[in-house]
Formats: C-alpha cells, structure tokens, sequence
C-alpha cells in the first residue's frame, strides 16, 4: 500500500496520495487487541509524557482492600475509555478462578468500518504482577 511518497508529499501533492482501503473487522479488532495490550502492559505513572496512560499495579491495590478487584476493574476501564476511542460501551467483569490469577472480561462495541461490531477480550493477571490480554 506504500505509495514510495512521503506523507508531506501526499498532503501537498494529492494526485499521489494512495487510495484509503476498507478495514475488515477482524483487522481492526487486531489492532484494538494490539493496543489493548500495551495499555494494560504498561503501569500508571511510568510514561512520564503521559502518566495516566495504563493500569494500576497491583501494590497499589493492596491499600485499596477489599475493594481491590473492584478498583482495578475500574483503573482498566477508566484507561480503555481515555486511550481506546475505537471501544465504546466498555464493561468490565472480573472472573473469579482458582489459582492467584486474577481475570477480567472486557466486553465492547468495537467501531469498524462496516458499523459496530460486538467484542469480548479477556485480561489475566498472574501471582508475578504480569497482565496479559487476549
């Protein structure tokens, strides 16, 4: 899809700007995922250009007790709705399990190209302070 002009170019020169595609959804849900784990991956506090970006750590909810897993669920939505514009009506429920991990569904209208479109992506968060999404 790379024209071989740069961006400065296309603006200036619009005859050799590239034609925009359509997104499937599955493309734009990867992309969403993608992002999805950078923000939950990366703690509060730490971007120092932009220290709302990301979640709370886990010590931080430890003072927070016992509305910990409440507080957290909170801290991932909060972060969704400021830095995830493609997600709306975002909710958050935490899955209880068994082990120390502790799980979240994350459940969402995902805006693509063809209209909205239902999602549902799961966060764990392991004994280590490690947060995965898929």
């Amino acid at each position: 899809m790379n024209s071989g002009h740069t961006l400065l170019t296309r603006i200036r020169y619009p005859q050799f700007a590239v034609a925009r595609r359509s997104i499937s959804p599955q493309e734009t849900r990867d992309s969403v995922l993608k992002h999805l784990k950078l923000i939950c991956e990366t703690r509060a506090g730490t971007m120092v250009s932009c220290p709302t970006f990301g979640t709370a750590t886990v010590s931080e909810m430890v003072h927070a007790f016992p509305d910990a897993i409440a507080e957290m669920a909170n801290s991932i939505r909060q972060t969704i709705k400021e830095y995830e514009p493609r997600l709306t009506n975002v909710k958050i429920v935490h899955v209880p399990a068994d082990d120390l991990t502790l799980r979240y569904e994350i459940t969402a209208q995902l805006t693509t190209d063809s209209g909205k479109v239902p999602v549902q992506f799961e966060t764990m968060l392991d004994p280590g302070q490690r947060m995965t999404v898929r």
